[in-house]
C-alpha cells in the first residue's frame, strides 16, 4: 500500500510537469514494490489475499502513472503524445492480463522482453532525463508491451495446442 501511496503522489508530480521528481517518487515506490513480497515472505505474512491486493495495487499504480503522465501532455497540447500515451498503457495492462489468464488456464506465462520492472525503469528513466526522454520512452512502450502481448499469446498457443506426449505405462498395440 505504500507503494501505491508513492505512486499517488509521484502521479501528482508528473501531471503537475515535474518529470524528474515524479520519475524519483516513482523509483521510491518500486523500491517497496520490489520489497514488500519479501518482507511478507519475511514475516511469514504471505497469503493469496495479499498476493491479489499486490497485483491490484500494481495495476492501479501503474494507471495512476500514465495518467499523471497524460495530464502533462495534455496540459502541453501534446495531443500524439496522448495518443502513443493510450497504446503503452494499453498494451501494459494487457502484458498482465494474458499473464493472470494464462496462468488461470494453468499455463506459467512470464516470457517477454516488457515485463513491469522493465516498464518502470523505462518510465523512471525517460522522465528523468525530461520530456524527450519521456516522449521516446512512450514510443519505445507503445511497440514492446504490445510486441509482447503477441510474444505471450504466441507462447501460451503453442503451449496450448502442443501434441500430448503419450503414455509410456500404456500397453503398444
Amino acid at each position: 500500500m505504500l507503494g501505491l501511496f508513492f505512486n499517488v503522489v509521484a502521479t501528482v508530480a508528473f501531471a503537475m510537469g515535474n518529470l524528474r521528481w515524479g520519475a524519483a517518487i516513482m523509483l521510491v515506490a518500486g523500491l517497496c514494490d520490489v520489497l514488500d513480497g519479501q518482507v511478507a515472505r519475511e514475516g511469514r505474512s504471505e497469503s493469496k489475499f495479499g498476493a491479489l491486493l499486490d497485483s491490484t495495487t500494481d495495476r492501479y499504480s501503474e494507471i495512476f502513472l500514465y495518467f499523471g503522465i497524460g495530464a502533462y501532455l495534455v496540459r502541453g497540447g501534446e495531443w500524439v503524445l496522448s495518443g502513443i500515451l493510450f497504446f503503452a498503457l494499453s498494451g501494459s495492462l494487457m502484458v498482465s492480463y494474458v499473464r493472470a489468464r494464462a496462468e488461470g488456464l494453468g499455463q506459467d506465462c512470464k516470457i517477454g522482453f516488457m515485463q513491469r520492472p522493465e516498464r518502470l525503469v523505462a518510465l523512471a528513466a525517460g522522465g528523468l532525463v525530461g520530456h524527450e526522454g519521456l516522449a521516446f520512452v512512450l514510443v519505445l512502450l507503445a511497440v514492446t508491451t504490445n510486441y509482447t502481448v503477441i510474444e505471450r499469446l504466441a507462447y501460451i498457443r503453442n503451449r496450448l495446442e502442443a501434441p500430448s506426449r503419450p503414455s509410456h505405462s500404456s500397453p503398444s498395440p
